[in-house]
């Protein structure tokens, strides 16, 4: 684990921190600088590792899980609820008379250009942000450490690791930079919630990196845009997830009293159903 946490920030930190030491900022909806290739350090440290300790085996269950996508119809929806509330927001503020973004902010997004289109930034995002930072975080770390600390002490681990990741963030990105300093233990908090609901949706989906992938997109895309900034609309997103974890961390407590089975752990095992010839053999 020691390693994996070492590699993903020694690729991440050195595109980025050039950046930050030469004064230039990522801005919303500008291609140029970036940061997307940073993002995928995580990913990449998780391939370099799992390919040295378990060879193509390990490498192929990977990759199974980065495209596992039959999770059943309650995990999708859990998997883009961050889509689902933004747009139940939308419609509330357009039945209220308030200012609706328009869809240009909606698409403008740190390091991406504005001419990709909705879709096009989307897309990137999905599959740069989400499986870049998701395939090591989720796929590859948690799974390390909730076989030695369980999936509350393993999340509250992985939660901090990826806080330290940010730091540089604050220095080269406009939106992190504009952050009042009161604002970045609000900034931490969300992490860890954000950290406790990819947790549940990751063992509840039975390891799918798709599913936290795409959470992890959607939340970007719908809370930290030119559509959301820093009012009323991204205190609206950060309450969403927090609520969530919140709310998870109940249920998690009231099991452990309980003695129940864990709400943020892996689920247990399908049993296969019994063989009807094979019980007619046992039984003859």
């Amino acid at each position: 684990m020691l390693w994996f946490f070492v590699l993903s920030y020694a690729i991440s930190w050195a595109w980025v921190i050039p950046w930050a030491a030469t004064g230039h900022t990522v801005e919303q909806g500008v291609g140029w600088p970036t940061q997307l290739p940073s993002l995928v350090g995580p990913m990449l440290a998780a391939f370099v590792l799992t390919a040295s300790t378990e060879g193509r085996a390990g490498v192929g269950d990977l990759v199974r899980r980065m495209v596992r996508w039959q999770i059943g119809w309650r995990w999708w929806v859990a998997a883009v609820s961050p889509l689902l509330f933004f747009l139940v927001v939308l419609a509330v503020m357009a039945v209220a008379g308030l200012d609706v973004p328009a869809r240009d902010d909606v698409a403008s997004f740190s390091g991406i250009p504005l001419g990709l289109g909705l879709i096009g930034v989307w897309t990137v995002v999905f599959l740069v942000n989400g499986f870049g930072e998701e395939t090591g975080w989720r796929g590859y770390a948690l799974p390390q450490l909730q076989r030695r600390f369980g999936p509350l002490t393993a999340t509250l681990i992985l939660a901090a690791a990826w806080a330290g990741w940010h730091v540089p963030q604050f220095f080269y990105l406009r939106s992190y930079k504009d952050f009042p300093p009161a604002m970045v233990p609000v900034f931490v908090f969300g992490l860890l919630a954000g950290a406790v609901v990819l947790t549940w949706l990751y063992n509840g989906t039975g390891g799918s990196i798709l599913a936290v992938a795409v959470w992890h997109a959607l939340y970007n895309l719908t809370g930290a845009t030119r559509a959301a900034g820093s009012g009323a609309l991204s205190a609206v997103m950060w309450t969403f997830v927090v609520v969530t974890a919140l709310a998870l961390l109940v249920l998690e407590w009231r099991a452990s009293r309980a003695g129940g089975r864990s709400v943020l752990g892996p689920r247990p095992a399908r049993r296969r159903a019994a063989d009807p010839a094979a019980s007619t053999v046992r039984g003859g």
